[in-house]
């Protein structure tokens, strides 16, 4: 028993209808344009004019390199954006504001009358508690209302520029505020910084009164105790704050006997030594050439006459034997001169022992006198330890004292002259020649075009809640004329005539059960798998009487599913755009990819679903002679707008757009394992990898095929 799917309707807006209603409106409209935009200009030339000025102030520090203190020069840092920021609060601070209304005496001025009565608007905004009463407020606070809503205060973006606006109804009294706020608030920023100052000299003042009286304790202490422990220095430094190398009494000491005790060590070793000389000259009888027996007077008259004497013998010799008398006589005085030589040395000998006795007597006394100093040093070097403490503390306090005193008189010098402000005035607002608010000409050109999408808005929502504008497109059911679902065939005559292939009344029954719960697999599998480009081709045969439509019936099916859906025609003979009722000759893919059409110009809708199709076009698809690089473009422009793309391709086709498909389905009128069908697999993989689904339908029954109908019924 065959059952025919509950048909479902889809209701679209006649776009047509739409904007016919608007035309037919359009002279209401343009009374409503006009009367808006005669209104806004009429109400704004009743709107008192307001002019703006505007001051610019820079905020940098305001010292020079005269006047700037060194203490200044090294700790000046850039203010940042949070200090800017800042300053804009302190110009609009409501004590500057009040010093400004008192200057301006704002008070006499119409604008900023605090006892003119509120208008109309202003009352009834007062009544609905939109706006505060200003009876109720003091006479300072109207002022000061008026003055703020006058005042603009900004910064400008990644700068040190300020920016102070006043509007005004008197352009003279607008540039005389601007001026005249820039103005206070440098006086205040400079009175700030003399307070600031004198606040500092005073704290400073009395710091430094402390600090003398601790330095003086300080230097005490280290007085006191440096004569409690007999630490005298004998080098001159200050001995309050320890500044130098300082040497003590008992230093001193103990470093003159130890340089003693070495020249004494040193005379004993010298005079050991020249004895220990002499001594063995004399065991050897050679008096030693030594400076301290040669230098003796008696040595050097012995050695004359000695030589004198050998010199006489001699000379004696020559004629004389060695024992003649006076060879002899002269001999002997010659003996008698060494003795007195030796004699002469003995007592040099003498004299010099006696000089080593006395050294080492005198070293001797010197060790003891050392130990004694060592011990004295050593306690004298404990009682340093703390000394040295307070001679730093009394230090620290006095670098503290001058630090102190030298800020201190910094203050006080500038406590008594001027104290440039962190700011300047760059530019001075001058007198506005234009006014600010209104301007006529583009507010009116606002609120003209604001009123054209208003009213364009309002007519085209006064048009779609009445309905008419509004119709229903059937989507399923039973197929209907140009609706041929798979499960059936749409035949044409054996001329092959395209443009009457499809009949003009229903041509096929109902599509059987078990196609379309296939053909509902199908599309669930299409949609879990998120398989967006699917390409969808014949087995060999199923063309011979007629095609079914495999690829609109799948499109209508996934539309059904709430998907956006593109059926692009590969196959040219004008049965998918017959079907879907556009009739035949349109242009299509052919003319998109040769350049000659855009997408808006080849993409139709199927009046039985939401389903879009693109026919095959007005040119003969040639798979050789296509440019592969610019169709994936195509393909890949449709993927990325629309949920699923369908490909109805031929066999010589699938070569060029299989491989970039995600799966494949394969319509068969055949069974499975029918040869056919499983060339039509063949084929597929042949150039992808991509799932095939297949799709088997009922072949065509051509007895019960109804007669075409003539050329004057079709155009009926």
């Amino acid at each position: 028993m065959d059952r025919t799917p509950a048909s479902r309707d889809d209701v679209e807006v006649d776009v047509r209808a739409l904007f016919a209603s608007l035309w037919r409106h359009l002279p209401q409209l343009i009374v409503f344009i006009l009367i808006v935009a005669v209104g806004t200009f009429v109400g704004l030339g009743h709107i008192a004019p307001k002019y703006k000025s505007e001051a610019t102030i820079l905020i940098a520090e305001g010292e020079s390199d005269l006047t700037r203190t060194g203490q200044s020069q090294t700790d000046a840092t850039a203010l940042d954006q949070q200090a800017v920021t800042s300053q804009v609060q302190l110009i609009r601070s409501r004590d500057l504001a009040e010093a400004v209304a008192a200057k301006l005496n704002l008070a006499e001025r119409p604008e900023f009358d605090p006892n003119a009565e509120p208008g109309l608007l202003a009352r009834l905004m007062i009544r609905l508690g939109l706006a505060r009463d200003p009876a109720v407020t003091t006479t300072g606070d109207r002022i000061l209302t008026r003055y703020y809503s006058a005042l603009s205060v900004f910064a400008v973006d990644n700068s040190r520029v300020i920016n102070v606006d006043f509007a005004s109804t008197d352009p003279e009294l607008a540039a005389a505020a601007a001026n005249a706020i820039a103005e206070e608030y440098l006086a205040r920023e400079s009175a700030a910084k003399r307070a600031s100052t004198a606040s500092a000299a005073t704290w400073l003042s009395g710091q430094v009164d402390e600090l003398r009286q601790k330095v003086q304790a300080a230097e005490q202490r280290v007085e006191d105790f440096r004569t409690k422990n007999d630490l005298f220095d004998t080098t001159g430094t200050d001995g309050a704050t320890g500044t130098g190398t300082v040497t003590t009494l008992s230093q001193q000491q103990l470093s003159d006997i130890s340089t003693e005790l070495s020249r004494v060590r040193a005379d004993r070793a010298a005079a050991e030594a020249k004895a220990a000389q002499i001594r063995a000259g004399i065991s050897s009888n050679s008096i030693p050439n030594l400076t301290d027996v040669l230098s003796s007077p008696i040595i050097q008259n012995l050695v004359t006459q000695e030589v004198a004497l050998r010199s006489q013998i001699a000379q004696l010799s020559a004629t004389l034997l060695p024992n003649h008398p006076k060879m002899q006589e002269l001999n002997a005085e010659l003996a008698d001169l060494d003795r007195q030589i030796a004699g002469e040395a003995q007592r040099v000998l003498a004299s010099l022992e006696t000089d080593a006795k006395t050294a080492a007597g005198r070293e001797t006394e010197l060790d003891r006198t050392l130990d004694t100093l060592k011990q004295q040093a050593s306690v004298a070097n404990d009682a340093g330890v703390e000394m040295r403490a307070l001679q730093r503390e009394a230090a620290a306090d006095r670098d503290l004292l001058n630090t102190y005193l030298a800020r201190y008189r910094e203050a006080a010098a500038r406590e008594q002259g001027d104290a440039p402000p962190d700011a300047r005035i760059v530019s001075r607002a001058a007198v506005a020649g234009t006014p600010d608010f209104p301007k006529k000409t583009p507010m009116t050109l606002a609120a003209t075009f604001a009123a054209l999408i208003l009213g364009g808005a309002f007519l085209l929502l006064r048009e779609l809640a009445s309905g008419r504008p509004m119709r229903r497109v059937p989507m399923g059911g039973r197929a209907t004329a140009g609706a041929v679902p798979a499960g059936a065939s749409a035949r044409w005559e054996d001329d092959r005539a395209v443009r009457r292939m499809m009949p003009t009344a229903a041509a096929t029954p109902p599509m059987p059960d078990r196609v379309e719960e296939t053909l509902q697999d199908v599309a669930h599998q299409i949609v879990a798998a998120e398989l967006k480009r699917v390409l969808v081709t014949l087995a060999e045969g199923s063309d011979t009487d007629g095609r079914p439509l495999g690829a609109v019936a799948l499109a209508r099916t996934l539309a059904r599913r709430d998907s956006r859906v593109v059926l692009i025609d590969f196959r040219g003979d004008g049965a998918d755009a017959q079907s879907m009722g556009e009739g035949g000759n349109l242009p299509g893919f052919a003319d998109l990819l040769e350049g000659d059409a855009s997408f808006a110009q080849v993409i139709f809708r199927d009046r039985k679903s939401r389903v879009h199709f693109i026919p095959a076009g007005r040119r003969a698809l040639m798979p050789r002679l296509m440019d592969t690089d610019h169709l994936e473009t195509i393909l890949a422009a449709l993927t990325l707008t629309y949920d699923y793309v369908l490909i109805d391709a031929t066999d010589d086709m699938i070569p060029v757009v299989g491989a970039s498909c995600a799966a494949a389905m394969v319509v068969s009128e055949f069974g499975t394992d029918d040869p056919r069908t499983v060339r039509a697999f063949d084929r597929i993989n042949a150039v992808s990898e991509a799932p095939i689904l297949l799709l088997t339908v009922e072949p065509a029954d051509t007895s019960a095929e109804p007669a075409m109908p003539s050329a004057d019924e079709a155009a009926a």
